[in-house]
């Protein structure tokens, strides 16, 4: 990510025999976190119901989450999410189970579309703490 900066254009003046030079002027971007947050973008897990509890996200298809941990502790996600949200242009393909020897995911699987969020996955085919691999399409 690049930061513009915008330099202030002033003239140089002399003021008693000292020459004072113009001084880059910060632009209103720069006055904001340089790193946005932490949950723009990608696909978000989380711990407990409504988006509480611990977080992780993906942004591109992972077919086995025991390799992802929770950010409020040294957990991982697999068969621990709760609710989801969708901050992509994918849908996402929620399976039960992680890849097999063949490479597809398997048992039961619920689909989030792009742009929406589920804050309660136990009313979905894939339930409650059952997340084990997601696959972008």
């Amino acid at each position: 990510m690049s930061i513009t900066i915008r330099t202030a254009l002033a003239a140089v003046a002399l003021v008693g025999g000292t020459a004072l030079a113009a001084v880059p002027a910060a632009s209103a971007a720069d006055s904001a976190p340089a790193a946005r947050s932490a949950q723009a973008g990608g696909f978000h897990m989380y711990l407990d119901d409504d988006y509480k509890g611990g977080w992780a996200h993906v942004t591109r298809t992972d077919k086995d989450l025991r390799n992802n941990y929770w950010d409020t502790e040294d957990k991982n996600v697999d068969n621990d999410t709760s609710s989801v949200k969708n901050q992509t242009r994918h849908y996402v393909d929620m399976y039960q189970n992680v890849a097999n020897a063949r490479g597809r995911c398997t048992g039961a699987n619920t689909t989030s579309y792009p742009g929406t969020k589920d804050p309660n996955l136990s009313n979905d085919a894939i339930k409650d703490n059952r997340l084990s691999c997601v696959i972008f399409r």
